[in-house]
């Protein structure tokens, strides 16, 4: 059928909940997120209304579950545009190839990724096959039939697809599969060499494998879905807790242009007493929130909430912080920032999205706090409450992309 990217097989679950779970990013240039955080983040480049950006996931997830084609694709597009009177870079039918091909093609590659690793104890190989691209990278032809174990790390940076346009795809293999192929074993990883990058706005410089387009250095299925450990691994980065994550990018509160100290909210809430029970606070917690758990909108990210859990938190909270308790619904129900930061798992190479909400109270007779609470996957991760002359403290915190601000 004409228009219709053929990547293989009928949308699959895992394809569609890859797609599902991305979270809208307003950006206004393909480069604001880069690599592997596209595997988390929903974005086209100059979208930048919440509402536009909900009819262009609406419009992706149709084709993606439902298999439709570029050309209706095409029609969806047209309707948005009109709308919404988005005026956007470069013609009709390239802008919609693009958009089209570049989400279908990495969600399934992220669905297989999963796949794969669920099964990789009995076919623990990948084998690249070169797809059919318009213009085909040399590196890639030379991949072609490429087999190595599903964990090699050259699959950290060459798990396809390469580049835009790019239609290679991987395959889980077991030994018989390699005998097949006529080979006696897993192949080497090539060393192809690097080339630099730099991006023109930032004049940041970055360093590529040849055979790579800018950006697409990463493996979608692993930031996405994680590599799959061994329980007993897994076990010690959960003992990490925190330690287990690093932080991706360098924006914080000054590129932003934000203030060095944030302002001090006068506020009618009060610290309370002191709570020697895991018990008392959960009820103490639960009576401030109005109920045992409570969801709350992250501003800026339409359709995304953080779940409170009165349980959880008194559970993971000493009684010497329990006066600081009636603080927290005021964090969630009017930050004076809220910063999304993506970061990767240590371990498994999961890319996830915090939130972290900044606020800070006059609490009068002299006395101020800094409040920080942050979120992730969905379920809030922890929070603080500090002296509001701690500036450094918060300000270490306030980074990534500001999704709203007083």
């Amino acid at each position: 059928m004409a228009g219709k990217v053929k990547h293989g097989s009928v949308p699959f679950q895992e394809q569609i909940d890859h797609f599902r779970q991305k979270v809208a990013f307003p950006a206004e240039r393909w480069d604001e997120l880069w690599a592997g955080q596209h595997a988390r983040a929903f974005t086209v480049a100059g979208a930048m209304k919440d509402d536009l950006l909900v009819d262009f996931r609406g419009a992706l997830d149709k084709a993606i579950a439902g298999g439709t084609t570029l050309q209706e694709f095409r029609k969806d597009f047209d309707k948005i545009v009109a709308r919404h009177g988005w005026s956007y870079n470069g013609t009709r039918g390239w802008r919609t190839r693009v958009i089209y091909e570049t989400n279908l093609r990495t969600s399934y590659q992220a669905g297989r990724y999963k796949q794969m690793q669920e099964v990789k104890a009995r076919r623990p190989y990948m084998r690249y096959v070169h797809g059919d691209s318009r213009n085909p990278r040399p590196e890639h032809v030379a991949w072609h039939d490429l087999v190595l174990p599903t964990d090699d790390p050259w699959w950290d940076t060459h798990f396809p697809p390469n580049g835009w346009g790019c239609r290679c795809k991987t395959f889980a293999l077991n030994a018989r599969d390699i005998k097949r192929l006529g080979k006696d074993g897993p192949d080497k990883a090539p060393s192809d060499g690097t080339y630099q990058w730099t991006n023109k706005r930032t004049g940041e410089t970055k360093t590529i494998p040849k055979g790579i387009d800018p950006g697409w250095d990463y493996n979608v299925g692993q930031a996405a879905y994680g590599k799959k450990l061994a329980e007993q691994a897994m076990e010690g980065w959960r003992e990490k807790k925190g330690a287990a994550w690093e932080p991706l990018g360098t924006a914080n509160w000054a590129s932003h242009g934000r203030p060095a100290l944030v302002p001090r909210d006068p506020t009618a809430k009060r610290l309370g007493p002191r709570l020697a029970s895991t018990a008392r606070m959960e009820r103490a917690l639960a009576t401030h929130l109005g109920a045992a758990e409570m969801l709350y909108e992250v501003p800026g990210a339409p359709g995304h909430r953080v779940l409170v859990n009165a349980a959880v938190v008194a559970r993971h909270m000493q009684p010497a912080r329990s006066p600081v308790l009636p603080l927290l619904p005021e964090v969630f129900d009017d930050p004076f920032e809220v910063w999304a930061t993506f970061e990767r798992h240590k371990g498994t190479g999961w890319l996830a999205l915090s939130y972290t909400f900044v606020r800070s109270f006059d609490l009068g007779k002299g006395q101020s706090v800094l409040a920080i609470a942050t979120a992730r996957d969905g379920g809030m991760t922890a929070w603080t409450v500090i002296p509001a002359n701690r500036t450094s403290a918060v300000n270490k915190r306030r980074t990534g992309k500001l999704l709203s601000g007083r």
